[in-house]
Protein backbone atom coordinates (compact mmCIF):
# COMPACT_ATOMS: atom_id res chain seq x y z
CA UNK A 1 0.00 0.00 0.00
CA UNK A 2 1.17 3.56 -1.02
CA UNK A 3 2.54 5.83 1.64
CA UNK A 4 -0.29 9.18 1.65
CA UNK A 5 2.26 11.47 2.19
CA UNK A 6 4.71 10.33 -0.39
CA UNK A 7 1.48 9.85 -2.75
CA UNK A 8 0.37 13.63 -1.60
CA UNK A 9 3.71 14.97 -2.30
CA UNK A 10 4.10 13.93 -5.67
CA UNK A 11 0.64 15.18 -6.50
CA UNK A 12 1.02 18.47 -5.01
CA UNK A 13 4.38 18.95 -7.60
CA UNK A 14 2.50 17.56 -10.59
CA UNK A 15 -0.12 20.18 -9.77
CA UNK A 16 1.85 22.96 -9.53
CA UNK A 17 3.21 22.50 -12.97
CA UNK A 18 0.25 21.87 -14.49
CA UNK A 19 -0.84 25.32 -13.23
CA UNK A 20 2.32 26.70 -14.95
CA UNK A 21 1.14 25.15 -18.32
CA UNK A 22 -1.50 28.33 -17.83
CA UNK A 23 1.37 30.94 -18.10
CA UNK A 24 1.37 32.79 -21.62
CA UNK A 25 3.42 30.71 -23.80
CA UNK A 26 6.78 33.69 -23.72
CA UNK A 27 6.74 33.89 -19.38
CA UNK A 28 6.28 30.53 -19.37
CA UNK A 29 9.43 28.77 -17.19
CA UNK A 30 8.64 24.99 -18.61
CA UNK A 31 6.44 22.76 -21.25
CA UNK A 32 4.92 19.51 -19.96
CA UNK A 33 2.21 18.73 -22.26
CA UNK A 34 1.54 15.68 -20.17
CA UNK A 35 0.76 16.03 -16.64
CA UNK A 36 -2.55 16.85 -17.19
CA UNK A 37 -3.16 13.39 -18.39
CA UNK A 38 -0.94 11.72 -15.19
CA UNK A 39 -3.76 13.42 -11.90
CA UNK A 40 -6.95 12.34 -11.31
CA UNK A 41 -9.90 13.79 -13.40
CA UNK A 42 -10.92 16.21 -10.60
CA UNK A 43 -7.76 17.76 -10.41
CA UNK A 44 -7.23 18.37 -14.15
CA UNK A 45 -10.70 19.47 -14.90
CA UNK A 46 -10.10 22.17 -11.61
CA UNK A 47 -7.17 23.49 -12.55
CA UNK A 48 -8.78 24.40 -15.76
CA UNK A 49 -10.35 26.98 -13.57
CA UNK A 50 -8.41 30.48 -13.49
CA UNK A 51 -10.16 30.91 -10.05
CA UNK A 52 -8.89 27.78 -8.71
CA UNK A 53 -5.67 27.77 -10.26
CA UNK A 54 -5.13 31.27 -8.12
CA UNK A 55 -6.51 30.26 -5.32
CA UNK A 56 -4.13 26.75 -5.34
CA UNK A 57 -1.20 28.93 -5.64
CA UNK A 58 -2.57 31.71 -2.92
CA UNK A 59 -2.58 28.47 0.01
CA UNK A 60 0.12 26.76 -1.17
CA UNK A 61 2.13 30.23 -1.00
CA UNK A 62 -0.25 30.92 2.42
CA UNK A 63 1.88 27.81 4.42
CA UNK A 64 5.39 29.39 3.01
CA UNK A 65 5.68 32.35 0.78
CA UNK A 66 7.13 30.93 -2.61
CA UNK A 67 6.49 27.33 -2.12
CA UNK A 68 5.00 27.45 -5.31
CA UNK A 69 7.63 29.55 -7.40
CA UNK A 70 10.47 27.00 -6.05
CA UNK A 71 8.87 23.53 -7.45
CA UNK A 72 8.48 25.72 -10.93
CA UNK A 73 11.78 26.95 -11.17
CA UNK A 74 13.65 23.74 -9.77
CA UNK A 75 11.57 22.12 -12.49
CA UNK A 76 13.12 24.74 -15.13
CA UNK A 77 16.52 23.88 -14.07
CA UNK A 78 16.34 20.32 -13.69
CA UNK A 79 15.19 20.41 -17.44
CA UNK A 80 17.82 22.07 -18.51
CA UNK A 81 20.22 19.70 -16.27
CA UNK A 82 18.88 16.56 -17.95
CA UNK A 83 18.86 17.82 -21.33
CA UNK A 84 22.71 18.95 -21.55
CA UNK A 85 23.76 15.32 -19.94
CA UNK A 86 22.04 14.01 -22.69
CA UNK A 87 23.84 16.19 -25.14
CA UNK A 88 27.39 14.93 -23.53
CA UNK A 89 26.67 11.74 -24.42
CA UNK A 90 24.91 10.26 -21.67
CA UNK A 91 22.78 6.75 -22.41
CA UNK A 92 21.27 6.03 -19.36
CA UNK A 93 19.00 8.22 -16.82
CA UNK A 94 18.13 6.92 -13.59
CA UNK A 95 15.27 8.76 -12.11
CA UNK A 96 14.99 8.88 -8.52
CA UNK A 97 11.64 9.13 -7.01
CA UNK A 98 9.94 9.61 -9.78
CA UNK A 99 6.91 10.43 -8.76
CA UNK A 100 4.39 11.96 -11.40
CA UNK A 101 7.52 13.11 -13.11
CA UNK A 102 7.37 13.46 -17.16
CA UNK A 103 10.63 13.80 -18.14
CA UNK A 104 11.14 10.48 -19.56
CA UNK A 105 8.03 11.68 -22.20
CA UNK A 106 8.34 15.08 -23.11
CA UNK A 107 12.19 16.21 -23.01
CA UNK A 108 13.44 15.73 -26.60
CA UNK A 109 16.49 13.69 -26.46
CA UNK A 110 14.84 11.13 -23.49
CA UNK A 111 13.17 8.36 -26.20
CA UNK A 112 17.07 7.54 -27.36
CA UNK A 113 18.18 7.00 -23.57
CA UNK A 114 17.51 3.58 -21.16
CA UNK A 115 15.56 5.63 -18.56
CA UNK A 116 14.70 4.08 -14.90
CA UNK A 117 12.08 5.12 -13.14
CA UNK A 118 12.46 4.71 -9.68
CA UNK A 119 9.98 4.83 -6.98
CA UNK A 120 7.36 3.07 -4.56
CA UNK A 121 5.30 0.55 -6.46
CA UNK A 122 1.98 2.27 -5.18
CA UNK A 123 3.18 5.31 -6.57
CA UNK A 124 4.43 3.72 -9.96
CA UNK A 125 0.98 1.72 -10.79
CA UNK A 126 -1.25 4.57 -11.29
CA UNK A 127 0.77 6.43 -13.43
CA UNK A 128 1.55 3.34 -15.39
CA UNK A 129 -1.74 3.36 -16.05
CA UNK A 130 -2.16 6.87 -17.30
CA UNK A 131 1.00 6.52 -19.25
CA UNK A 132 -0.55 3.26 -21.42
CA UNK A 133 -3.59 5.30 -21.83
CA UNK A 134 -1.95 7.99 -23.32
CA UNK A 135 0.34 6.51 -25.62
CA UNK A 136 -1.25 3.19 -25.90
CA UNK A 137 1.63 1.18 -24.51
CA UNK A 138 4.40 1.83 -21.68
CA UNK A 139 7.40 3.11 -23.70
CA UNK A 140 9.77 0.29 -24.61
CA UNK A 141 12.84 2.35 -23.27
CA UNK A 142 11.88 3.20 -19.57
CA UNK A 143 12.00 0.42 -16.78
CA UNK A 144 9.79 0.69 -13.82
CA UNK A 145 12.05 0.07 -10.52
CA UNK A 146 10.51 -0.53 -7.61
CA UNK A 147 11.70 0.53 -3.88
CA UNK A 148 11.47 1.76 -0.81
CA UNK A 149 14.24 4.02 -0.17
CA UNK A 150 14.59 3.66 3.43
CA UNK A 151 13.77 -0.05 3.22
CA UNK A 152 15.68 -0.98 0.29
CA UNK A 153 19.34 -0.35 -1.50
CA UNK A 154 19.61 1.49 -4.64
CA UNK A 155 22.05 -1.10 -5.78
CA UNK A 156 19.51 -4.20 -4.81
CA UNK A 157 16.60 -2.48 -7.30
CA UNK A 158 18.89 -1.78 -9.94
CA UNK A 159 21.06 -5.48 -9.69
CA UNK A 160 17.78 -7.14 -11.46
CA UNK A 161 17.70 -4.43 -14.84
CA UNK A 162 19.45 -3.43 -17.54
CA UNK A 163 21.45 -0.79 -15.47
CA UNK A 164 25.49 -0.37 -16.33
CA UNK A 165 27.62 0.48 -13.79
CA UNK A 166 30.06 0.97 -16.49
CA UNK A 167 28.34 3.37 -18.30
CA UNK A 168 27.98 7.02 -17.08
CA UNK A 169 24.54 7.55 -16.11
CA UNK A 170 22.61 10.58 -15.33
CA UNK A 171 20.54 10.48 -11.64
CA UNK A 172 17.65 12.68 -11.60
CA UNK A 173 16.70 13.11 -7.02
CA UNK A 174 14.25 15.93 -7.29
CA UNK A 175 12.08 16.66 -4.36
CA UNK A 176 12.95 13.65 -2.39
CA UNK A 177 15.87 14.11 0.02
CA UNK A 178 14.13 15.76 2.72
CA UNK A 179 11.83 12.80 3.37
CA UNK A 180 14.34 10.44 3.80
CA UNK A 181 16.79 9.47 6.50
CA UNK A 182 20.39 10.39 6.81
CA UNK A 183 21.15 5.77 6.41
CA UNK A 184 19.24 5.74 2.87
CA UNK A 185 20.84 8.44 1.72
CA UNK A 186 24.17 7.42 2.46
CA UNK A 187 22.95 4.01 0.96
CA UNK A 188 21.86 5.87 -2.73
CA UNK A 189 24.56 8.04 -3.13
CA UNK A 190 27.03 5.59 -2.18
CA UNK A 191 25.64 3.49 -5.24
CA UNK A 192 26.05 7.02 -7.48
CA UNK A 193 29.49 7.56 -6.61
CA UNK A 194 30.70 3.79 -7.61
CA UNK A 195 29.08 4.13 -11.00
CA UNK A 196 30.78 4.91 -13.83
CA UNK A 197 33.25 8.11 -13.58
CA UNK A 198 31.42 11.07 -15.65
CA UNK A 199 27.78 10.47 -14.48
CA UNK A 200 26.08 13.46 -13.31
CA UNK A 201 23.84 13.80 -10.26
CA UNK A 202 21.38 16.77 -9.59
CA UNK A 203 18.99 16.63 -6.63
CA UNK A 204 17.66 19.38 -4.43
CA UNK A 205 18.10 19.89 -0.81
CA UNK A 206 16.33 21.48 1.82
CA UNK A 207 18.11 23.71 4.11
CA UNK A 208 19.12 21.62 7.90
CA UNK A 209 18.76 24.74 9.59
CA UNK A 210 15.47 24.69 8.46
CA UNK A 211 14.73 21.13 9.82
CA UNK A 212 16.44 21.98 12.92
CA UNK A 213 14.20 24.56 13.37
CA UNK A 214 16.81 27.57 13.45
CA UNK A 215 16.11 28.67 9.98
CA UNK A 216 14.72 32.46 9.52
CA UNK A 217 12.95 31.89 6.27
CA UNK A 218 9.65 32.81 6.41
CA UNK A 219 6.72 30.22 6.90
CA UNK A 220 9.22 27.78 7.86
CA UNK A 221 7.59 26.99 11.11
CA UNK A 222 3.90 26.75 9.83
CA UNK A 223 5.59 24.40 7.33
CA UNK A 224 7.50 22.16 9.16
CA UNK A 225 4.38 21.70 11.70
CA UNK A 226 2.26 20.75 8.83
CA UNK A 227 4.28 18.12 7.52
CA UNK A 228 4.61 16.87 10.69
CA UNK A 229 0.96 16.54 11.18
CA UNK A 230 0.56 15.27 7.78
CA UNK A 231 2.84 12.08 8.70
CA UNK A 232 5.40 13.04 6.14
CA UNK A 233 8.39 15.13 8.47
CA UNK A 234 11.14 16.88 7.02
CA UNK A 235 14.20 14.55 8.08
CA UNK A 236 17.53 15.37 5.79
CA UNK A 237 18.82 18.64 4.94
CA UNK A 238 21.86 20.36 4.47
CA UNK A 239 23.76 23.69 4.37
CA UNK A 240 24.89 25.30 1.38
CA UNK A 241 28.42 25.38 2.91
CA UNK A 242 28.49 21.87 3.86
CA UNK A 243 27.13 20.46 0.39
CA UNK A 244 31.11 20.06 -1.08
CA UNK A 245 32.53 17.92 1.20
CA UNK A 246 29.54 15.48 1.94
CA UNK A 247 29.50 14.55 -1.56
CA UNK A 248 33.13 14.57 -1.77
CA UNK A 249 33.44 11.84 0.33
CA UNK A 250 31.26 9.93 -1.95
CA UNK A 251 33.78 10.18 -5.05
CA UNK A 252 30.67 13.22 -6.08
CA UNK A 253 32.63 16.46 -6.92
CA UNK A 254 30.11 19.71 -6.71
CA UNK A 255 29.61 21.67 -9.56
CA UNK A 256 26.72 23.41 -9.09
CA UNK A 257 24.64 24.62 -6.22
CA UNK A 258 21.57 27.16 -7.20
CA UNK A 259 18.99 29.15 -5.71
CA UNK A 260 16.15 31.74 -5.58
CA UNK A 261 18.95 34.19 -6.39
CA UNK A 262 19.85 32.10 -9.49
CA UNK A 263 16.83 31.33 -10.90
CA UNK A 264 15.96 35.30 -10.14
CA UNK A 265 18.97 36.18 -12.55
CA UNK A 266 18.73 33.27 -14.95
CA UNK A 267 14.82 32.91 -15.99
CA UNK A 268 12.47 35.19 -14.09
CA UNK A 269 14.03 38.70 -14.10
CA UNK A 270 14.75 37.79 -18.33
CA UNK A 271 11.11 37.06 -18.81
CA UNK A 272 10.25 39.99 -17.06
CA UNK A 273 8.72 37.93 -14.57
CA UNK A 274 8.05 38.42 -10.84
CA UNK A 275 7.56 35.06 -8.68
CA UNK A 276 8.45 34.82 -5.33
CA UNK A 277 10.83 31.75 -4.47
CA UNK A 278 11.29 30.04 -1.28
CA UNK A 279 15.00 29.99 -0.21
CA UNK A 280 14.30 26.80 2.07
CA UNK A 281 15.27 24.56 -1.11
CA UNK A 282 18.06 24.40 -3.22
CA UNK A 283 19.64 22.29 -6.08
CA UNK A 284 23.15 20.89 -5.86
CA UNK A 285 24.57 19.09 -9.20
CA UNK A 286 27.70 16.77 -9.21
CA UNK A 287 29.93 14.56 -11.34
CA UNK A 288 30.98 10.97 -10.39
CA UNK A 289 34.70 10.88 -10.08
CA UNK A 290 37.18 8.10 -9.05
CA UNK A 291 39.89 8.24 -6.84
Amino acid sequence: MAKPPVSNTALGAAICRLIEQFQPEPTRLFYDPLVKDLLAAPFSMLMQLKSMRAYTIKQTDAVMPGLYGVQVCRTRYIDEAVEQALTQGIEQVVMLGAGLDTRPYRLAGMERVRVFEVDLPAVQEPKKKRLHKHFGQLPANVTFVPIDFDKQSLDAALGSTTFDLLQPALFVWEGVTQYLTEEAIHQTLTFVGKSAPGGILVFTYVLRSLIERRSNVPGAQKLLERLDKGGSPWLFGLEPSDVASYLSSFHLNLTADVGNTDYQASYLKPLGRELVVSECERIAKATVIHP
